[in-house]
């Protein structure tokens, strides 16, 4: 995790490397790679291919099949299964997609490469910054058959918006960063009433208690005793309280290693 991103950012990617650490998640993977034809390893990316990761639909360099699928080009299969793995993260945008998607083709987390993504990412995390003028104009609905966006799909699109950001400011084009803050401020007991209302909506994939220095550091102890799982209670206790400094008993190590074996078998 790049050390320049902001709390809000770095709570949403602890929960989205947890979440890529689930065995249902790894078996997702294997099971999408299959249906898109891609050796069990994934493929390994050219430097055309890094020099294009924006081009969400081209077909890798090294892509074994060019070809249809069941109908479907194969990175629209790809595209429609890595955004149905997103979707269950709190927050999903495409910063967090394309990380999943290469993830799939070229078994690499491509954190740093995905550069014009990152900037996105900045703008649509823990909330998300956006003209509304010019999103009502470019999803204008319309009653014309033939027009590209319906009634029905711009209900879509907002009810899409509204899961995962359900509350919402809106801000007067003269208001000062003084008069947000203030606002934001005075309004703090109203903004979080509605937020508790729709705070247990999915509280399996919720962010909200991610106190990222704490729990970045608890998260490397727990890995590093479920790593070494195979190891007697009593020496990885040793090694947990000399690398980690933890003075942690041999009850306890056995109940991190149940509590991550369960969390890793979470769907």
């Amino acid at each position: 995790m790049d050390g320049d991103f902001t709390q809000g950012e770095k709570k949403i990617l602890l929960q989205f490397e947890r979440f890529i650490e689930t065995d249902f998640f790894k078996s997702e993977v294997l099971r999408v790679r299959k249906a898109i034809r891609v050796p069990v390893g994934g493929i390994k990316p050219t430097d055309e291919d890094l020099t294009k990761l924006t081009d969400l639909f081209r077909v890798p360099s090294n892509f074994p099949v060019k070809k249809l699928i069941k109908g479907h080009h194969p990175m629209r299969l790809l595209n429609i299964e890595t955004r149905k793995l997103v979707e269950m993260l709190p927050v999903n945008n495409i910063y967090l997609t394309s990380l999943v998607k290469y993830y799939i083709l070229f078994n690499k987390l491509l954190y740093t490469e995905l550069t014009e993504f990152k900037d996105y990412f900045r703008t649509a995390n823990v909330c998300e910054l956006e003209d509304a003028q010019r999103e009502f104009d470019e999803y204008a609905p319309s009653d014309d058959p033939e027009s590209f966006f319906s009634i029905s799909s711009y209900i879509e699109m907002l009810e899409n918006k509204l899961w995962k950001y359900p509350v919402v400011v809106r801000i007067h084009p003269d208001a000062s960063q003084r008069d947000i803050i203030e606002y934001i401020k005075t309004h703090w007991h109203l903004i979080k009433y509605y937020q508790d209302q729709y705070a247990n909506r999915n509280k399996e994939a919720s962010f909200k208690n991610s106190k990222t220095k704490e729990n970045t550091k608890l998260k490397k102890r727990n890995d590093f005793i479920y790593q070494n799982r195979s190891l007697p209670r009593k020496t990885i206790m040793q090694m947990v309280n000399k690398d980690f400094g933890a003075d942690m008993d041999q009850g306890s190590i056995g109940k991190i290693i149940s509590l991550e074996r369960k969390k890793r078998e979470k769907k």
